[in-house]
């Protein structure tokens, strides 16, 4: 007989993340209890790489996922001494291989040694200080604010708000007792009012025992893997890290203290900014008179009404670049952003961008912004365009003057408000 068929269960991932969390709980009581089996501490490392990738590294046939098995494997086999006669132990462990079956880990990482980085090793190790693991101020589940920073350029704040900037030059993103973010936009072409992320630069403030102060350094040219001390650290020990997910593309710095992730991405000519970090933290200074973007928004000055500029590009676009007329027509934007599959406030941003600069590695940059967003508030669908919307016919954006959506609107009012006059004569 050949190998049985796998028959997915539509289930599966949640039954086995169930069996995980009781197996987990019982092993936490079990260990209070004076075992010195360190099992608890490989699951902790894996619910901890999970948990901090989320968006990429989920149960299935994936490279990631499986190197992150295998590194949970490791880890059990490593506290084999410790655990024997551990019950909680051969669960565990009898849990692991069967999720490393299910999902034929073992080709699939054979396959994918050649062409993907892998991710972060899980080893066993000594409990991570208290003060460096992050636990908030109330109990509950930590609550997390999302910031982004992207294209020419476009901001979505830590409390959901979405704005269009010119913010050309140096401009602090986030300035706090852990954390220092600023961002340098360069202009897109010379003369041009569009601009975009030339230079990122973080600061992770001294905070010990768990750190010392870190400096990270990425320009349009180049996104190194390290530190501007050489420095990687490490993911295991509860420290600030680098991950560099896609060397040269895509890198991650995690900061454990104060469990906030920050992805940055070189995109074409410029870099995107995204981070996700708690939201007791990301308001730290939000009382104080000084500016942070992703706090207090771009300043009024500074904004740029994305929406009217959509409502007429070509009667617009002369007062925000060097041209005359947009770089492309609105149809062809619209459908580059279309191929991108962006909505609501991502995709009013790529075609913005497509308008004024031309570039298409706009649309990229748009597409990983909605990807690197993990949180998703009431206010994403903010939205002028409509992916499916045709803008082919008379009275849509590109052929309206400034103002005929509000005349529009009035003229309809009117007419209603004469008819329901005259049905009551």
């Amino acid at each position: 007989m050949g190998p049985r068929p796998h028959i997915g269960c539509p289930f599966h991932g949640i039954v086995s993340l169930t069996a995980l969390f009781f197996l987990l709980l019982a092993s936490t009581i079990h260990s209070a209890g004076g075992s010195h089996c360190k099992v608890e501490l490989c699951s902790a490392q894996y619910q901890r790489a999970t948990h901090s990738h989320i968006e990429f590294i989920r149960p299935g046939p994936s490279y990631h996922y499986c190197t992150v098995l295998r590194s949970y494997a490791d880890c059990i086999r490593a506290t084999a001494r410790s655990c024997r006669g551990n019950l909680n132990y051969h669960s565990i462990s009898s849990l692991v291989m069967q999720w490393f079956n299910d999902y034929n880990c073992t080709n699939v990482i054979l396959n994918g040694m050649v062409t993907e980085q892998p991710p972060l090793t899980l080893r066993p190790h000594s409990s991570i200080p208290k003060a460096c693991s992050f636990r908030g101020s109330h109990s509950g589940p930590v609550s997390f604010a999302h910031c982004g920073l992207f294209g020419d350029p476009h901001l979505r704040t830590f409390y959901d708000e979405f704005q269009t900037c010119r913010v050309q030059g140096a401009w602090p993103l986030i300035d706090n007792p852990y954390l220092a973010v600023q961002v340098t936009n360069e202009p897109v072409q010379d003369g041009s009012k569009a601009t975009a992320i030339g230079k990122v630069t973080v600061i992770v403030r001294d905070h010990k025992p768990c750190t010392r102060e870190k400096t990270f350094e990425a320009q349009s040219n180049i996104l190194p893997g390290v530190f501007i001390d050489g420095s990687k650290g490490k993911p295991d020990d509860g420290s600030v890290f680098i991950w560099e997910v896609d060397p040269g593309s895509h890198v991650e710095i995690h900061i454990g203290h104060i469990s906030t992730r920050i992805v940055i991405r070189r995109i074409g000519r410029y870099l995107t900014f995204a981070i996700k970090i708690p939201k007791e933290v990301s308001t730290l200074g939000a009382n104080i008179d000084t500016l942070q973007l992703c706090v207090k928004g771009c300043p009024r000055r500074e904004r740029i009404d994305y929406m009217q500029f959509l409502a007429n590009p070509n009667y617009w676009v002369s007062k925000m670049t060097r041209n005359s007329r947009p770089a492309i027509p609105l149809q062809q934007a619209v459908e580059l952003c279309r191929q991108r599959k962006v909505a609501n406030f991502y995709f009013d941003a790529c075609v913005f961008d497509i308008l004024t600069t031309g570039d298409s590695s706009f649309s990229k940059a748009a597409e990983r912004a909605l990807e690197d967003a993990p949180i998703f508030g009431s206010g994403e669908n903010r939205t002028y365009l409509s992916p499916d919307k045709d803008l082919s016919v008379p009275g849509t954006p590109e052929n309206s003057a400034p103002g005929r959506p509000f005349n529009l609107l009035l003229t309809t009012t009117w007419f209603l408000v004469l008819t329901v006059k005259c049905m009551f004569k």
